[in-house]
């Protein structure tokens, strides 16, 4: 019985250190993987970072988004023709105002100094994208009894507005529009029906 119950016991004792043995090595071997590991990560070489190349829209075309285009321009909107009776002589401006330009969204508006005057329908079809204003030129001068002739023959730029725009495809078409009458009085506020027929440059 004490001899059986001693070889028991021999046996257990040898298994436990059995077990002890190779948990030891398991822990060892780990040991050595973890730090080959970190030797081969503790290289002196030094590698560049990674970088993204910038990349082209799909299809290869590029997307551009049009941003608000502005001008303005300072016009002429009263005047005086003199002499009042006979043969014009002079126009003398009296006052002016300035006029704002906007190209937004293929749409082309025209502050008068009051509110903002949608003059897209003028130069319809096409997506707008650029606005320039400017006074319109004047012919010499034509008119008599304090009366021009027409706004173009005041001899000097008064009561018209040139608006110039850039359509979509690339084409620039000009429309005058008329912000004083002959006799040099003021015809704001300014609307679509006031200019002219858009003539392509």
């Amino acid at each position: 019985m004490i001899s059986r119950r001693s070889s028991s016991a021999s046996g257990s004792r040898g298994a436990g250190r059995l077990l002890t043995w190779s948990a030891a090595v398991a822990v060892t071997c780990a040991t050595v993987g973890l730090s080959g590991s970190i030797a081969a990560s503790a290289t002196s070489t030094k590698t560049t970072p990674v970088t993204q190349e910038a990349t082209s829209p799909q299809g290869g075309e590029k997307s551009f988004i049009p941003l608000p285009r502005l001008d303005s321009a300072n016009i002429i909107t009263t005047f005086s023709v003199l002499p009042a009776v006979g043969t014009t002589t002079s126009v003398t401006p009296l006052t002016s105002q300035t006029f704002t330009g906007s190209a937004r969204r293929g749409h082309v508006f025209v502050n008068d100094g009051t509110a903002w005057a949608d003059l897209t329908s003028v130069f319809s079809p096409g997506f707008l994208y650029d606005v320039t204003l400017s006074p319109a030129p004047s012919s010499a001068l034509s008119g008599t009894g304090g009366v021009l002739t027409s706004l173009t023959t005041s001899g000097i730029p008064v009561g018209r507005l040139r608006v110039t725009v850039r359509k979509a495809d690339g084409s620039i078409f000009a429309s005058d529009c008329s912000v004083s009458t002959t006799s040099g009085a003021s015809t704001l506020p300014l609307t679509a029906a006031d200019c002219t027929t858009p003539t392509r440059l």
